[in-house]
């Protein structure tokens, strides 16, 4: 069973990082949604907002009291995060809030006093309100895949990005579930779940490089058989997923400096980028736990 420090500590850190996933979850949404799906866009901002106060509420708790070594991870942002959302924003016309991106990079990390009951009590709080938003966000994920895969509504996001983000909103629920409950195995079979999303992250580039761009397309086509690859081969050892994540996360983070350079032609944003490059890093970090 976990303590309070853990219970605190692991709770914010999973809020940094995936509230934050959340929130571009439906600014991705949002930003695919054609002129005739103008309601269905407004759902996707409000959950947008939602998050945003899950993640400013969490990192204002966060403050002595999450680890160095996950701040320092690249999981909650990386070099490139603040320019990407700017970019994004202007791009698309969604208002991003950097100022959580700037408030992040001041977070300190826990010293050696006990967590207080108030802060316990208040994650406790944010954990509940946390798994009201995840639920519903994850059914609404789950009706725009329906929607789509039925032929109802047509988006400009690909119908298995929706089964994707869909279970990685079922992912969060599971943590969170698990941590409320002070459960010591709150993160199950995590490297199964990594790995065929890393695999997912390479298909998705692979489709969203424009076609003039082979070299990349290579690139995200070889990552792509490489996880595959490791999920068929279920003696696969942690050397192999951090190899291969590593690469990868390599091959992620040149790719989104190259687009905020406009060096590389895609139908990517540069927050989409990022976005996959964080979920790399987090996929690391966990494996160096």
């Amino acid at each position: 069973m976990l303590n309070d420090e853990d219970f605190v500590r692991l709770s914010l850190e999973n809020h940094l990082f995936w509230a934050r996933i959340m929130k571009e979850h439906a600014i991705f949404i949002e930003s695919s949604m054609p002129p005739t799906q103008t309601q269905l866009a407004v759902q996707a901002d409000r959950f947008k907002q939602q998050f945003e106060r899950l993640l400013a509420e969490s990192i204002r708790l966060a403050n002595g009291s999450v680890s160095n070594r996950s701040l320092q991870s690249g999981q909650f942002f990386t070099r490139y995060t603040e320019a990407a959302e700017q970019a994004t924003q202007r791009f698309t016309g969604i208002e991003i809030d950097s100022n959580l991106t700037k408030a992040a990079y001041s977070i300190q990390p826990s010293g050696s006093l006990p967590s207080a009951q108030q802060t316990v009590q208040a994650v406790s709080g944010l954990n509940q309100f946390a798994m009201e938003q995840i639920d519903a966000f994850a059914r609404f994920k789950s009706d725009l895949y329906r929607m789509q895969a039925s032929c109802r509504i047509f988006t400009f996001l690909y119908t298995s990005v929706y089964e994707h983000i869909f279970h990685e909103a079922r992912k969060y629920m599971e943590i969170i579930t698990g941590l409320q409950k002070r459960d010591e195995n709150y993160n199950r079979d995590f490297e199964a779940f990594w790995n065929q999303h890393m695999s997912d992250h390479a298909k998705v580039m692979r489709g969203l490089f424009d076609p003039s761009e082979a070299e990349l397309f290579n690139t995200a086509d070889s990552f792509a058989k490489t996880f595959d690859a490791i999920l068929q081969n279920r003696s696969a050892g942690r050397a192999e997923e951090m190899a291969a994540t590593k690469g990868l996360s390599e091959f992620k983070a040149a790719t989104t400096q190259e687009i905020l350079e406009c060096k590389v032609k895609s139908l990517m944003s540069p927050l989409f980028t990022d976005h996959i490059l964080r979920e790399a890093y987090y996929y690391i970090y966990l494996l160096q736990a």
